[in-house]
């Protein structure tokens, strides 16, 4: 058994805590991918951190939440308190928010970088650096000597009374720092990666472009990646990779233009050709059928056949083409940009071209008009080396670190989840718990009524009957909904019911409605004192949408019915169990948590796939009931051997 007492500061661990830690070890030994599954509350960070670092590796720590930075933080600091490791931390945000010099919604990165090389008025860039140089001022380097001498040395500071298991201020503490003596954050902490043990980032410094930037601040074979929350990986990257040309942004790009003509910042020429521009996507957008697949070739052949068309009118010699075109917007854009008069820039029409010249020989994309009839969308059908803007798999990019560990709450079926990143079984490592424990509570499975569209409205009363039931027991309830329809309904037709997606956090003796599709269900734990929940319905994709259907054919093609449907269906079970992690949490408070819909336990078309995606630390808690009465005696006997 291996020693990872140097960088485990707490006095004992939790159950199977050391099994994951020594199937880390093991992973990193490897040099290979390593997929964990685990309960909420289970210390999934430290059980990656310690044997990482007890292997002599850095670790690049990927999150989408603030919350999930603030804890791996919290992990580093108390290693540093409780065992001496001075470990140095780097927390790098985006850009935007770093950035003091701009007002919120005025920050882009071509106004960043005319301010900084061209007309050098960025007193916190200037501050930053010796002249011209890219060499750090004497006090950017009192700046990072104090934050790297307080996080080895010192970590208490970070702390808001200065006990160590309190949420730490470790990136506020750092900006104000910089503020004060008005530097560049964002360059400021670039800096403390180069030597930093733990680095924290959002998905995307991996997964786009900006890879290539941080390769030239980090060698990444140093480094082991860890990956949280990683079944929010996969919907993270299909929602970052869709590109759209917006006609409300063109016109509100537009209107920019004329501001920048008038004051002499662009060419009458610019606005002409921008105003020509605009003009031919409202015709492309109102002769096109919407939600119709359409070919990115034919798009493009549109936009340049019109401007060779008024060329020709015009009586202009020589020809202009795609890049052509490409070249003048982004020429206007980046003019747009570079202005600190406007807030955003209204749109990127020179991107979403050049996106569409990328992928017109590609049937990994579907591009096409919604309904609305107002843009034109690029989506993928899946994450794959044509997807990502690194140019690389997912699994490549993986493979670019010393070694790759993905953990959440719940991976659902682990063989899916590697379909759709890429991964040879044979090449991945897959730990998972089989239980939880949690001392009082109980799972009940709810098989009378289904959300299904055709029955949805007649068993509505039923749902709601389900929910007074609970209630007659115990007034602590969240009820969670599959989508804003049902949540209305419910929260108009129940009274007791108050929306949760306005409250900080709930409390324990009050009822709440929750779409649990919305970020409200994930990204907090206001529903830790939270007593009964009730799942009503599977929360399914939206079967009606286009975009959904084409990729269903796309994948049924590929794979299959079965498969494609299970691919489709992957995230439906997930949803659910992340808001059940959010309330059970604290394993010693009594909880109960039902899942109403048949489908849970057995579907029409895909059998007890859904079942089977529960994780196996839920199950040894679940019950199957079948109707309401059932619903209220197992609940009530329940609460009554707890008060006991």
């Amino acid at each position: 058994m291996k020693d990872y007492s140097d960088f485990f500061p707490y006095p004992e661990f939790k159950p199977l805590q050391l099994n994951a830690m020594d199937f880390v070890s093991s992973v990193v030994e490897k040099k290979a991918i390593g997929l964990i599954e685990a309960y909420c509350g289970f210390g999934k960070t430290i059980a990656t951190f310690a044997p990482v670092l007890a292997a002599g590796k850095k670790v690049l720590l990927l999150t989408p939440s603030y919350s999930a930075r603030n804890a791996a933080t919290a992990e580093a600091l108390k290693i540093n308190k409780l065992k001496g490791q001075k470990l140095l931390i780097a927390d790098l945000r985006a850009k935007q928010v770093m950035c003091k010099k701009f007002e919120t919604g005025f920050f882009s990165h071509e106004a960043c970088l005319n301010a900084v090389r061209i007309k050098q008025n960025c007193e916190f860039f200037s501050n930053t650096f010796l002249g011209k140089t890219k060499n750090f001022s004497p006090l950017a380097l009192s700046a990072i000597e104090k934050i790297e001498s307080d996080t080895a040395d010192s970590p208490e500071v970070f702390f808001g009374t200065g006990i160590i298991e309190k949420e730490p201020v470790f990136f506020q503490r750092f900006e104000k720092i910089c503020e004060k003596q008005r530097l560049c954050s964002y360059e400021i902490m670039k800096k403390i990666i180069e030597d930093a043990d733990i680095v924290i980032l959002d998905y995307f410094w991996c997964f786009t472009g900006i890879y290539n930037i941080l390769q030239k601040i980090i060698n990444p074979k140093e480094f082991v990646l860890l990956i949280d929350e990683a079944d929010m990986l996969i919907d993270r990257l299909y929602n970052e990779f869709q590109v759209q040309l917006s006609i409300v942004a063109l016109q509100k790009l537009f209107r920019q233009a004329q501001i920048l003509e008038k004051n002499g910042s662009l060419q009458k020429t610019d606005l002409d050709f921008l105003e020509e521009f605009v003009s031919y996507t409202q015709f492309f957008l109102d002769k096109n059928a919407s939600e119709k697949p359409l070919r990115a070739e034919n798009v493009l052949d549109f936009f340049v056949s019109q401007f060779q068309e008024n060329a020709k009118k015009q009586g202009l010699e020589g020809t202009i083409d795609l890049s052509l075109i490409i070249k003048n917007l982004s020429t206007i854009v980046e003019t747009i940009l570079a202005s600190e008069e406007f807030e955003k820039v209204g749109a990127r029409p020179d991107s979403f071209l050049f996106h569409l010249e990328k992928i017109k020989d590609s049937s990994q994309y579907l591009v096409f008009i919604p309904k609305t009839r107002n843009r034109i969308l690029a989506k993928p059908f899946e994450i794959n080396n044509v997807t990502l803007a690194n140019n690389l798999s997912l699994s490549e990019t993986l493979k670019q670190f010393d070694s790759s560990i993905l953990f959440s709450a719940t991976l659902g079926d682990p063989v899916l989840l590697q379909e759709e990143l890429g991964l040879n079984p044979k090449e991945t490592m897959v730990f998972k718990t089989s239980s939880m424990p949690h001392q009082n509570l109980l799972l009940l499975i709810d098989t009378e009524l289904n959300t299904t569209f055709k029955a949805r409205e007649r068993n509505f009363v039923g749902f709601k009957e389900k929910i007074n039931a609970i209630r007659s027991v115990d007034n602590s309830l969240l009820v969670g909904c599959c989508n804003s329809f049902e949540t209305e309904k419910f929260l108009k037709e129940i009274p007791f019911l108050e929306n949760a997606e306005f409250s900080d956090n709930l409390s324990s003796e009050q009822g709440y409605a929750l779409n649990i599709r919305t970020k409200h269900a994930r990204s907090t734990n206001k529903a830790k004192n939270v007593r009964n929940c009730i799942i009503v319905g599977l929360p399914l994709p939206d079967y009606s949408d286009f975009y959904f259907q084409q990729r269903k054919g796309f994948l049924e093609a590929k794979y299959g019915q079965t498969q494609a449907g299970k691919l489709l269906n992957r995230k439906a079970v997930d949803t659910a169990v992340q808001l059940m992690g959010r309330i059970t949490r604290d394993l010693s408070s009594p909880k109960t948590i039902t899942l109403a819909d048949s489908r849970y336990k057995k579907d029409f078309f895909l059998g007890s796939f859904y079942y089977e995606t529960i994780p196996d630390y839920l199950k040894q808690f679940s019950r199957t009931i079948d109707s309401t009465q059932k619903l209220r005696m197992h609940i009530k006997a329940f609460w009554e051997e707890k008060r006991e």
